[in-house]
């Protein structure tokens, strides 16, 4: 583990997946005062996105503020990580964990909370014009303080998807999006997705991690939909919904999606 990314001293691993790592880090003085943990994103290398639209996509989703499913942004730059140059973002909170982490101590009804609350996050986000595009399990976190919030964006523009830096997940990923029509319906087909694997423990559609962008969508477009009969049926409608392939069948917010799964949630 590296210890150090720019000027936070890193004090131990949230998630390292190779996809989005999620590091909990010392303050830095600079910063003044506040909690003395925080928690910092590594996006990916700097060879993938320039930095300059990197930093517009950054600042746009931190400029989205909301009392439940976000984070509060500190700052993001350039530096080093693995001998790598690589874009790094900071919030103010301490994550103990994320839907992805096979250590997070959270029964089924509170991941389900833990995902209704990030759907919350990301309307948020839809109703000031920003689409996530990166939702999956690695980026919805759960706080010391018993928050979930929402974690980084992908820095492509949410219709440029093959710009990624190497997440979200494939198979996270609406069709749509990866034929460059991405919406907030592209956001609402992840919550769904996560959804599945959340209580499935394995993606709607697998083995596409390790492919090209363009045979994943064609296998996401011939294959058949994925199985549901494996989820219990107080889940199963909401998912099966947001992953209709034509996005007018969706639900039509993420609000929407995050009180059918508190609903889930609370009779399970």
């Amino acid at each position: 583990m590296a210890n150090q990314v720019a000027d936070y001293q890193v004090t131990g691993v949230v998630l390292e997946d190779g996809t989005i790592p999620c590091l909990r880090a010392q303050r830095p003085g600079r910063l003044g005062d506040g909690p003395s943990t925080v928690t910092v994103w590594v996006l990916g290398p700097t060879a993938r996105v320039a930095w300059a639209a990197a930093r517009a996509r950054i600042a746009a989703f931190a400029s989205v503020r909301g009392p439940e499913g976000v984070a509060a942004w500190l700052e993001a730059g350039i530096g080093e990580r693995d001998q790598r140059a690589v874009i790094w973002v900071s919030a103010d909170v301490a994550v103990t964990g994320t839907l992805a982490s096979p250590s997070l101590e959270l029964d089924m009804p509170g991941r389900l909370r833990a995902l209704a609350a990030a759907a919350r996050g990301a309307h948020m986000f839809h109703e000031q014009g920003q689409l996530h595009a990166a939702i999956c399990p690695q980026v919805i976190a759960v706080c010391e303080d018993g928050r979930s919030v929402l974690g980084p964006p992908t820095l492509a523009d949410g219709k440029r998807l093959l710009a990624q830096v190497g997440y979200p997940p494939v198979a996270c990923v609406d069709p749509q999006l990866l034929r460059g029509n991405g919406g907030r319906w592209s956001d609402i087909w992840a919550l769904g997705a996560t959804a599945y694997q959340v209580v499935s423990g394995s993606p709607p559609y697998q083995g596409l991690d390790d492919v090209p962008v363009v045979q994943a969508l064609s296998r996401q477009l011939q294959v058949p939909g994925p199985g549901l009969a494996q989820l219990p049926e107080r889940v199963s409608d909401v998912v099966s919904r947001c992953l209709a392939l034509d996005p007018a069948e969706r639900p039509r917010t993420a609000v929407e999606v995050a009180e059918r799964l508190e609903e889930a949630a609370s009779q399970w």
